[in-house]
């Protein structure tokens, strides 16, 4: 594989291994048979391998996507159904919670996978509206959907994962923006650890490339 193949590889077993542990319990409060798992930005790359690395060992995924090819894609693959959303948009992200409270399956896990890579340049030339897209995909997009799912992953004692960046602990010429958008995940991240121990809830993040 190619080093870019090994990192995406490399994620997805790191993201496999957080939702390997313990044992999850229905909202009823009996042992699930087949845990279900929601996956952001499963079209391509990181968020795809991830989708598939659950589904083949045996987890039921919500695959979100937003281009209907991508939908018709993940709708192939065996474990896998795909949810229309785009993490910027409150009502594809309140359809979706609708759509798995009536697959009756219940939700174990979150992974926050979208995120977009844009508004690279010099910091005083970036344009402010990019900067703003960037951080309202990857920072927003992941209170958005997290706090909306939040209640289902706490009725299962689940997980939540988010996949961040080497981005978030150091930055550089060009990217601050990212950089920027991915350090305020490890902020926001720490918080939601500590806020979810009460209720049983395992918080991680996965920094690619660290």
């Amino acid at each position: 594989m190619t080093p870019k193949s090994n990192l995406v590889g490399l994620a997805a077993l790191l993201l496999f291994a957080c939702f390997t542990t313990g044992t999850a319990q229905s909202a009823e409060g009996g042992s699930t048979d087949q845990k279900a798992v929601l996956v952001t930005g499963a079209s391509t790359g990181i968020g795809r391998m991830i989708a598939e690395t659950l589904a083949r060992e045996g987890y039921f995924v919500y695959a979100g996507a937003r281009k209907q090819r991508d939908l018709d894609a993940l709708n192939q693959i065996e474990n896998i159904q795909a949810i229309r959303l785009d993490v910027t948009r409150p009502d594809e992200i309140a359809a979706a919670v609708q759509t798995i409270r009536d697959g009756g399956r219940g939700l174990y896990g979150l992974v926050n996978n979208a995120g977009v890579a844009g508004a690279g340049g010099p910091q005083t030339e970036i344009d402010i509206e990019d900067a703003k897209w960037v951080f309202d995909v990857n920072v927003f997009g992941v209170q958005r959907v997290t706090a909306a799912f939040a209640p289902l992953i706490i009725a299962e004692k689940g997980r939540i994962a988010t996949i961040g960046s080497i981005g978030g602990i150091v930055s550089g010429a060009n990217w601050g923006t990212y950089s920027m958008s991915k350090h305020a995940i490890e902020a926001y991240n720490d918080a939601l650890a500590a806020e979810m121990v009460q209720f049983d809830v395992q918080v991680s993040i996965i920094e690619p490339g660290r």
